[in-house]
Formats: C-alpha cells, sequence, structure tokens
C-alpha cells in the first residue's frame, strides 16, 4: 500500500504548488500588469488577474508534480540501496 500513499503524496504536492502557483501569478499580475501581458499574451476583454492565476496554476501543477515525483524517486532508490546494503551484510552460507 505505500505506492497508494507515494500516489497521494504526489497529488497532493501537486495541488498544493499549483495553488501556490495561482497565488503568486495573481500576485505578480496586480504587481506588474504589463508584465503578465507581454509574459502570457491573453486575449483582449479578458481578465488579467483570472487569466494569470489559471495560468500560474497550470505550471504549479506541472512543477509539483515533477518536484514531488523526483523526491519520491530519490526515497525510493535509498529504501533500495538499503536492502541492497542489508542482503549484502547478511552472512553468505556455502
Amino acid at each position: 500500500m505505500k505506492f497508494v500513499r507515494y500516489f497521494v503524496y504526489i497529488v497532493a504536492g501537486a495541488l498544493i504548488s499549483s495553488l501556490l502557483g495561482g497565488a503568486f501569478a495573481c500576485v505578480v499580475s496586480v504587481i506588474s500588469p504589463d508584465f503578465v501581458r507581454s509574459l502570457f499574451s491573453p486575449s483582449a476583454g479578458a481578465s488579467l488577474v483570472r487569466y494569470a492565476a489559471a495560468v500560474g496554476m497550470i505550471w504549479g501543477l506541472f512543477l509539483g508534480t515533477a518536484v514531488m515525483g523526483f523526491s519520491l524517486l530519490l526515497v525510493t532508490i535509498v529504501q533500495v540501496a538499503r536492502l541492497l546494503k542489508k542482503k549484502a551484510d547478511e552472512p553468505q552460507e556455502e
């Protein structure tokens, strides 16, 4: 059942990153709307803050998933290394 727990960690990390990315993009769009217009190219008449929030959430989701997946990959590698070391330290029967 560890894989289910790891999957939940990845999903939770991605969703939290998505929310943080959306909030950060909203703050940037309020502070510097020209920067957001030049960076994202929203359509005319679209709310700049909402558009920035949507794009920020998408990028946060991608980055959060990648970071959480990489972190869990490292945890898995450490666990496999421990198992291999434990197996190598056991006395060999002949």
